[in-house]
């Protein structure tokens, strides 16, 4: 599945500033990811390519492209050879390739605790946690109702008040982030940013509540969020920079594309205005950790590095892991879901694959912080 090409390529630039021009060039490849859908025929795949970069690659450089993001997420397909020079195409370099079944695939910043998730439980609210005016973050709008079916409100509340909850917790990981970062003495630049984040996703979590109550017909807030008397804060860089890693260069960078494509298929325009901020917002924090895990390895060296890569390296083995299918809504049921910000669940699981295989492990490895190796070795154990 292709992620939106212009926020894609967008962010992998915001991603790379550390990165010269011939390796971004590289990552500007338009991989098919968790499969399913291709630009031209289903033997065929093609780079993103500018005239300006040169020559397209050749068949070798091709397949290590291919090997490198494609099978990472290991959902439909797996590229075995390329069997033909490329052709350029409407700004594009095709290969004829060979491909074989692989197995299926992997999402913003979660606050945990003792390896748990938290979020707060859902409760009747009042006006605290919802949207207020043109500067909510609605467009100063509220969905439209009038063509929805009750099951269609129901489930649209419940998707929305669930993300709201998310970006509840995520408020309080941004604070507590902050203080792992003083604890460690990192530059102002990046505790500021913290900060802000933090301010944006109070912002993420009442337009959620916002929609939900609209959806639901009566307002909905989160009530307290668990929370124990002392929270720890990390305990050295190399905790750092590995929750860093994992939930932000990971889960914030696959968040930014996930709200992406949600508001390329919305309708409703207080969704779409809903989504867009989103999608910048949670693009910044993406920007936010992969400059965080620089300044840890900067600070902290090899150790650091080590584990940055094995986040990534867990990354890879848990998209080869076969997954039970999903059945999705009937189809009319899921274009009007759609249309209001709601994707199902396979489908989110295809675009959160196709965005760790297109953008989070590309960016990885051209930045040095994890390499693929040996492809064989990428495979989880009983995945052929």
């Amino acid at each position: 599945m292709l992620l939106d090409r212009s926020f894609r390529r967008t962010l992998i630039a915001r991603l790379l500033l550390s990165a010269g021009p011939s390796t971004a060039a590289a990552l500007l490849v338009a991989a098919p990811g968790c499969g399913g859908e291709n630009e031209a025929a289903a033997d065929t795949r093609c780079f993103d390519w500018d005239d300006e970069l040169g020559a397209c690659l050749s068949r070798e450089q091709a397949l290590e492209e291919f090997r490198t993001i494609h099978p990472l997420c290991a959902s439909e397909e797996e590229i075995v050879s390329v069997e033909s020079d490329a052709t350029p195409r409407d700004g594009a370099c095709c290969y004829e390739v060979i491909a074989e079944p692989a197995g299926p695939c992997a999402v913003g910043r979660p606050f945990s605790l003792e390896g748990q998730r938290r979020t707060a439980a859902p409760q009747p609210a009042e006006a605290g946690w919802l949207a207020r005016g043109k500067d909510a973050g609605l467009g100063g709008r509220q969905p439209s109702l009038g063509d929805l079916t009750d099951e269609e409100r129901e489930t649209l509340a419940e998707g929305w008040l669930r993300s709201a909850l998310e970006e509840h917790a995520s408020v309080a990981s941004f604070a507590r982030f902050a203080l792992d970062l003083m604890a460690l003495g990192a530059p102002s630049s990046l505790v500021e940013a913290a900060h802000i984040a933090a301010l944006d996703e109070v912002g993420h979590a009442r337009v959620g509540f916002s929609l939900a109550s609209a959806y639901r017909g009566e307002p909905v807030g989160p009530a307290a969020l668990p929370m124990p008397r002392g929270v720890p804060v990390a305990a050295d860089l190399v905790a750092l920079a590995r929750a860093a890693a994992e939930e932000g260069c990971i889960g914030e960078t696959v968040a930014a594309l996930l709200a992406a494509e949600q508001r390329a298929r919305a309708e409703d325009p207080a969704v779409r205005a809903a989504l867009e901020a989103i999608a910048d917002d949670e693009a910044r924090h993406a920007e936010l950790a992969w400059l965080t895990v620089a300044w840890a390895i900067g600070a902290g060296g090899e150790p650091v590095r080590g584990a940055v890569a094995d986040v990534f390296e867990a990354a890879a083995l848990s998209l080869r892991r076969p997954r039970p299918a999903e059945a999705g809504p009937p189809r009319g049921r899921a274009a009007a879901l759609a249309a209001h910000g709601h994707l199902g669940g396979s489908t989110l699981r295809e675009l959160s694959c196709a965005a760790l295989a297109q953008v989070v492990l590309p960016c990885a490895r051209a930045l040095g912080l994890w390499s693929p190796g040996d492809l064989d070795s990428t495979r989880a154990p009983g995945v052929s």
